[in-house]
This record gives structure tokens, C-alpha cells and sequence, in this order.
């Protein structure tokens, strides 16, 4: 009985590493797809943001903007309001920051703010946008993917009802007689993890990913925008474009970096979480994205924070420091 068992728990091992293959291999079929051609892909610094980080980057990329020009105030504990009189802002996103804070008496935390606007339209029209380009892959793209995934399930549970027997047989008396039986339990439980961190995977990489040709944009988007050297001209390019690529640490400011993240089990001042991950293949983006915002912006003519971009200045939302592409 051990002997069958320990070849049977290999086996569902096989079928659980299966399954998982084979919804890997939709996946990259669908992401690695040739991309349009006669686009340019001239982005902007929001929907670089969303492709090296997603709603969470380009979220906090708006803050950075923002903290930057004036147009908001973050204190302590990541506490995140309205300058009064800082003026509209024509980007989207960042007008979108500045109406859930209004909406809010007293404003909200940095976390808080991220969680409203995840499904905000503002986003929903940048990541429309981005499809259309090719640059990320729409979720109806991947529907054979989807079904795969629930043979995916399926194959899990296996493994877990076949290790809850290899248990209930061992407790009857019935198995675990022999040394075999030690390898039929780690190669069960082997099994269940692997089936249920597979499972974990794929969802996530069904989610938001970003195609050959999206990241072969930042790829190029990096090469023109080096990490450490800022273009001064305007305040999206000198702050928007560095967080948008590296993160909010890489605006400079690390107070303000650590305010952001206060108080979030996802905070990480130290690097560019959130950045795309992965190989050559289509590769999802998130993750927690923290870091702080510069003040930095000398010769764009926007100052550096809210010395020359008060509450009610030109410099206000960002909207004449350039945060517009």
C-alpha cells in the first residue's frame, strides 16, 4: 500500500506541475502576440506609470506631481489634503486625486486614497488606452486561459483530497507501515502547495499584464530616461517621469517617501517595488510601489515644493508645470 501510494502522490505532483504548464502556455501565446504596427508609443508619464506599476504607480506617481507643485499637502501619518485654492488640473488622474481629497472633509490617508481610486474612470480610460496600443492585454484575451484555470482548481483539489487520504489511511492503520510511506507524505503535501501557490500565480498573471510590445516601450522609455538624471523642463518630466519608471523613492524625497508609505504592510522606501517582474514573457505589474516625492524641480520654473507653488499659484494640480504629456 505505501509503494502505490508514494507513486501515486508523484503522479498527482506531475498533474498539478500539468495543469499549471499548460495555462502558463496561453498566457505567454496570448501576451507574446505581435504587437500593431505605426504606433509610436509617445507616452505619457501616467501611462508609463501604469505599465511599470499599475493603478498603484500611476496613483502615486499623481501624488508625487502634486505634492511637488503645491496642489496637495501630505503630514504625518500619510495623511494626504487639499492646498485650498490650488487650481484644476487638466491630466485626469490628477484631477481625480484632487476630487476624491475635496470629497473627503479633512482629506485621507495614502492608503485609503490608492483603494478609492483603483476603479476610478480616470485609470479605466488610461488602461482602455494602453489595450488599444497593444501595450497591455486585455482580460477577455485571455479566456481559454481562464479555462484552463479551472482544470487548474480541479487538479489542485486533487492534490488535497489525495493528501487528506494518504492521513485518513495512515490513521486506520491501513498505510504508513513501511519508509516509503515517509516519501508519499512530503510528495502529497509537495502537492498541495504546489497546486495552491500555482493557482495564486496564474491569477495574478492573468490580471494586468503587459504585452511584448508594452515592454519594450519602458524599455525604451528607460534608455531615453536614465535613473539619476532629471529633464528639467517641466515638472511632469522631471518628477512625473522618474517616479513613473522608478518609483516614488527616485523623486528624492525621503520624508515625504516615508509619510506615503506610513502605516501600509506594503510600504518599501528602499526600492522601486512594483515595477513589471518577470522574464521575457508578458509579465503583470502592482505590487506595492512606495518612495517620495522631490523637491527637485528648480529650473522647470515650478520651484521645488510649495515655496513657489503655494496653494494658489500657476503651479497648482500641476496643471502649468507640464504634468501633461
Amino acid at each position: 500500500m505505501d509503494h502505490v501510494l508514494l507513486f501515486a502522490a508523484i503522479g498527482v505532483v506531475i498533474l498539478v506541475n500539468l495543469a499549471e504548464k499548460s495555462v502558463e502556455h496561453e498566457r505567454r501565446r496570448v501576451s507574446e502576440a505581435a504587437p500593431p504596427r505605426g504606433d509610436s508609443h509617445d507616452l505619457s508619464p501616467y501611462e508609463l506609470a501604469y505599465l511599470s506599476g499599475g493603478p498603484r504607480r500611476t496613483i502615486n506617481t499623481a501624488l508625487a506631481v502634486l505634492a511637488t507643485a503645491g496642489a496637495v499637502r501630505v503630514s504625518r501619518g500619510s495623511h494626504v489634503t487639499p492646498v485650498q485654492g490650488a487650481r484644476p488640473s487638466p491630466v485626469p488622474i490628477e484631477q481625480a486625486v484632487l476630487d476624491t481629497l475635496v470629497a473627503r472633509p479633512g482629506g485621507c490617508r495614502a492608503g485609503e486614497l490608492r483603494r478609492e481610486l483603483e476603479t476610478h474612470p480616470a485609470l479605466a480610460g488610461l488602461a482602455a488606452g494602453l489595450q488599444a496600443r497593444g501595450l497591455i492585454v486585455p482580460e477577455d484575451a485571455f479566456g481559454t486561459a481562464w479555462q484552463r484555470m479551472r482544470l487548474q482548481k480541479v487538479a489542485a483539489g486533487v492534490a488535497c483530497g489525495f493528501a487528506m487520504l494518504v492521513i485518513a489511511l495512515a490513521v486506520a492503520g491501513m498505510a504508513g507501515k513501511e519508509t516509503v510511506f515517509v516519501g508519499a507524505l512530503l510528495f502529497s503535501a509537495f502537492a498541495v502547495i504546489l497546486g495552491l501557490t500555482g493557482l495564486s500565480r496564474q491569477r495574478r498573471r492573468l490580471l494586468n499584464v503587459v504585452t511584448r510590445a508594452g515592454r519594450e516601450a519602458l524599455r525604451s522609455a528607460r534608455s531615453h530616461h536614465p535613473r539619476g538624471v532629471r529633464d528639467q523642463t517641466s515638472l511632469a518630466m522631471a518628477v512625473g517621469v522618474p517616479v513613473a519608471l522608478y518609483g516614488l523613492q527616485d523623486a528624492g524625497d525621503q520624508s515625504l517617501c516615508d509619510e506615503l508609505s506610513a502605516g501600509d504592510p506594503g510600504g518599501d522606501c528602499t526600492g522601486a517595488c512594483g515595477t513589471y517582474s518577470g522574464g521575457g514573457d508578458g509579465v503583470t505589474f502592482g505590487g506595492h510601489d512606495f518612495g517620495g516625492s522631490s523637491s527637485s524641480c528648480g529650473s522647470s520654473g515650478c520651484g521645488g515644493g510649495s515655496s513657489s507653488c503655494g496653494g494658489g499659484s500657476s503651479c497648482g494640480g500641476g496643471s502649468s508645470c507640464g504634468s501633461s504629456s
